[in-house]
């Protein structure tokens, strides 16, 4: 069986849970699992990714909000939209964030085709999820950095 942590790290709480795990996974599955680990953690991971000077948006839910611009009421979310959030640093929109289950590659295609034709980027990572943590992906888009700034 593989292990994913060794030494002083396989402590007794570590066996614990590893062994509670275990026995909820025989019971219930790997959806169980999956939730116990993502209530565990998703608090701590949404903080982890507030705590970089990053303050959730409370106004109108927009990508044109990170492009400097009004909200057309088009294009509002990337093709990947899902579990949405806008976050603010120093005050001005910085980032879009979309946590969504997967990405088919239609979906994959779109996504560069609009962060190109908006002037984005966007980076894929499991961290930090905070949606669901182990079960979704984390879309960061951001403004392109222009040459010479």
């Amino acid at each position: 069986m593989r292990q994913f942590a060794s030494g002083e790290k396989r402590t007794e709480q570590y066996l614990r849970a590893l062994r509670a795990l275990r026995e909820l996974l025989e019971a219930q599955g790997m959806d169980a699992v999956s939730s116990v680990y993502a209530e565990a953690v998703a608090e701590t991971c949404y903080q982890l990714f507030a705590g970089k000077g990053f303050k959730r948006s409370d106004g109108r839910l927009c990508i044109q909000r990170l492009l400097g611009k009004q909200c057309n009421l088009k294009d509002c979310v990337p093709p990947s939209g899902d579990h949405d959030s806008l976050w603010l640093q120093n005050g001005k929109p910085a980032i879009y964030v979309t946590q969504p289950y997967g990405l088919a590659w239609e979906t994959m295609r779109k996504l560069v085709t609009f962060c190109e034709s908006y002037g984005l980027k966007a980076d894929v990572d499991t961290w930090p999820s905070f949606h669901f943590p182990g079960r979704v992906l984390s879309i960061h888009l951001r403004r392109q950095e222009r040459q010479g700034q």
